[in-house]
């Protein structure tokens, strides 16, 4: 179940951090959000999710961050 509340804040506060204020204030008095809530909190739509994901070889990645991190 989803509460819908309507603020009204002066023309000089940043709406976006008070929203991330609200949020993070949200998800300290709250144990347990289920995705579906995150989502929509965050603003994340479904179309915005991907499931393919490409597979690395793992010592190949490695041995290109060791010469990445190289001088």
């Amino acid at each position: 179940m989803v509460k819908s509340i309507t603020i009204q804040i002066p023309d000089w506060m940043d709406e976006e951090k008070l929203r991330k204020a609200m949020i993070q204030a949200i998800s300290q008095a709250t144990k347990e959000l289920s995705i579906e809530e995150v989502r929509k909190m965050l603003g994340i739509r479904s179309e915005d999710l991907t499931e393919e994901l490409e597979v690395e070889n793992v010592e190949k990645l490695r041995e290109k961050e060791k010469e990445r991190l190289k001088w």
